[in-house]
């Protein structure tokens, strides 16, 4: 006869325990334990189950997991995974869930204030809840907005208020800013929108939170540091130097910074404009990101294997997952990514671009920039000005090519491969690879796309629309 196992007794027992402690201990957190260490349940299981295979000889039909045990082995990871990503996301887990479903939102006000005489630096400390940083002429710190805290009563969120009020400390050169949510009651959900926060302008301002939030910081000479699990971060006006590191974000705006701007994290969209210190941005985003008027080099390090390294943007380059579009770029610029269409427009210098899978459009200006371009499964479309002078390898290994240039360019085929060598003036090398599509050398037809700037060229985005409407006057 086979002995019953003691594992599903012996954590009956645990988990039943926990709960009646967080049942006569409200405020201790229970849930917050079961959500950072469920693992410690299946550590436990396993020493459980080997013991119990030790004391009984080595005996395999005693051994091992039943079925339903290792469906219960799933199901705990599934749900103590899941629990722990919803907490990045900003779901709050509480010791009674009831107060949060049932209970009413009462609003208390928030105003306080500190002398800032002899303070670099304003440092919010773990805040959970919206902030808005100005900068002015003043001589103190000035904090205003509301709290909200839901709860069954009015008496119980005054006592929880009472318990965790917001404060001004001063330490060292600093003053930090405590909302001191983590002295009320776990089972309660407090947050603190600081609408209005006033610091002298030359301030240094720094965030550091664990919970959401979103963060509008602007006319601050100081550096900004901001580093938070979950928020939306706005940045205008910033005389320093700007950090932001953030796990999850759906928007990330950052305009008028004089200093470097580094961003870390993944999430949605980031837009970048008039930044004069150098720029990197590492993570996953797989929104809209676009980057306008970056006075110094740029390096993007994202998801999908795409890398991005260039000297200036004065125009605009912008992507998403499925597209990446530059315009008016300083070089060299050197790009990679494993699934996007290319189209780059007006780049000085050298420019490198490949893809494993897309379309690749170039439009260089003069003087022309030495070009090298690979796709692994798309064509690759060269337009040049027509007094263009280059140097040209182009290889389409399983496609056709095409040449506008005439007999200075000769074109080969051999087998599925097809080239284009030649050259037509003194000018850069143009090197380009087409592993599975077509390569097309083409002369840039000025009429139709000009030069941005040149005097007394229409703009062609300014001339769409004029032949849209014939095209619907016609239908």
């Amino acid at each position: 006869m086979r002995r019953r196992s003691l594992t599903g007794p012996l954590l009956l027992l645990l988990i039943g325990g926990l709960f009646l402690w967080s049942n006569l201990h409200p405020d201790a957190p229970v849930w917050h334990i079961l959500l950072q260490d469920w693992p410690f349940i299946l550590i436990v299981w396993g020493l459980i189950r080997l013991v119990e295979t030790l004391m009984q000889g080595g005996d395999e039909r005693r051994g091992g997991f039943s079925g339903g045990e290792i469906w219960l082995i799933i199901l705990i990871s599934i749900a103590g995974m899941g629990a722990w990503q919803a907490r990045d996301f900003g779901v709050h887990f509480g010791n009674s869930g009831f107060e949060e479903w049932f209970g009413e939102q009462y609003d208390y006000p928030v105003s306080v204030s500190a002398p800032a005489a002899g303070m670099n630096r304003v440092v919010f400390e773990n805040p959970h809840g919206n902030i808005t940083v100005a900068g002015a002429e003043t001589s103190q710190v000035s904090v205003t907005g509301h709290r909200l805290i839901r709860s069954m009563s009015r008496g119980e969120a005054d006592h929880a208020s009472s318990l965790a009020p917001v404060e001004i400390v001063r330490q060292g050169d600093r003053l930090l800013v405590r909302t001191n949510q983590d002295r009320g009651p776990s089972n309660l959900h407090i947050s603190d929108d600081l609408v209005e926060v006033t610091v002298p302008r030359g301030m240094a301002v720094e965030v550091r939170g664990r919970q959401g939030g979103d963060y509008d910081i602007s006319g601050v000479a100081g550096d900004v540091d901001l580093f938070a699990n979950r928020a939306d971060v706005r940045l205008s006006q910033v005389g320093g130097n700007a950090r932001i590191e953030i796990a999850r974000t759906d928007s990330i705006r950052a305009v008028d910074v004089k200093g470097k701007l580094d961003i870390q994290g993944q999430g949605s969209d980031v837009e970048l404009e008039n930044i004069e210190g150098q720029v990197t941005v590492s993570g996953a985003y797989n929104g809209s990101l676009s980057f306008k008027k970056l006075a110094k080099p740029m390096q993007f390090e994202g998801a999908r294997n795409t890398e991005l390294n260039v000297q200036a943007v004065p125009g605009e380059i912008t992507m998403d997952l499925g597209q990446f579009t530059a315009n008016d770029v300083t070089g060299p610029m050197k790009l990679s990514t494993r699934s996007r269409d290319i189209h780059v427009r007006q780049v000085t210098h050298s420019l490198e671009v490949e893809t494993d899978r897309g379309d690749i459009e170039l439009q260089p200006g003069l003087p022309m920039p030495s070009i090298e371009a690979r796709s692994g499964a798309g064509r690759i479309e060269l337009a040049l000005p027509p007094k263009a002078a280059f140097q040209l390898d182009a290889t389409a290994e399983h496609g056709e090519v095409t040449n506008d240039f005439g007999e200075p360019i000769r074109k080969e085929v051999d087998g599925h491969t097809a080239t284009l060598k030649g050259k037509v003036g003194d000018g850069p090398l143009v090197r380009i690879v087409a592993s599975r599509g077509s390569v097309e050398v083409r002369k840039e037809d000025t009429a139709s796309s000009p030069t941005p700037g040149t005097p007394g060229e229409k703009d062609p985005q300014k001339a769409a629309p004029k032949s849209l409407k014939e095209t619907e006057i016609k239908l």
